[in-house]
């Protein structure tokens, strides 16, 4: 077992070691209709160590299959799933996975933080699909009543950084669970 220092080196020091996970996961309208397995293979994308705070990241369903001890076709069976429920987005390509309501629970507090993420999403593979999506639900997210500076400024400074591709972000927001 790794003790504190041996973790801190093995880790990345841009990311956090633990995500919210709102405890009403469980009790969502949606969640709650869920066969156990989806609800796991949910909470593997929320936890999994592999994630970032934005919600937004490459995780190649081979990794999924290996952590979780499942067939790929399984896995691929599930991505799907979460996909039509509208809790990721999954682009099969470049195995980019967006969590859509990550930002609703976690956003970038602090000017370092919001580096790093910038940082990050400017290294993901080419989607513009899901850089489109990323952007409007950082708008629906980030720009709620009683968040920090930072988490409201976020929005402009990821319009400013990722102009989108297209203008469709009415239709995203529309679609945001």
């Amino acid at each position: 077992m790794l003790d504190d220092a041996e973790l801190r080196k093995s880790s990345r020091p841009d990311v956090p070691r633990y995500y919210r996970v709102a405890c009403h996961f469980w009790s969502d309208e949606k969640v709650a209709t869920w066969p156990d397995s989806q609800k796991l293979f949910a909470l593997y994308l929320l936890t999994t160590k592999h994630r970032t705070l934005e919600g937004f990241f490459v995780l190649p369903p081979q990794y999924i299959a290996a952590d979780m001890g499942w067939p790929l076709r399984r896995v691929k069976d599930m991505l799907l799933k979460l996909e039509g429920d509208g809790f990721i987005r999954f682009d099969e390509k470049t195995s980019l996975l967006l969590v859509r309501n990550a930002l609703r629970y976690q956003q970038p507090d602090s000017k370092n933080v919001q580096k790093a993420v910038i940082a990050r999403v400017r290294n993901l593979p080419d989607s513009p699909e899901l850089i489109n999506e990323f952007l409007s639900l950082a708008r629906v997210h980030c720009l709620r009543s009683g968040l920090s500076p930072f988490a409201q400024g976020f929005p402009d400074l990821l319009e400013r950084e990722f102009r989108p591709v297209s203008n469709d972000r009415q239709e995203v927001a529309r679609r945001v669970v």
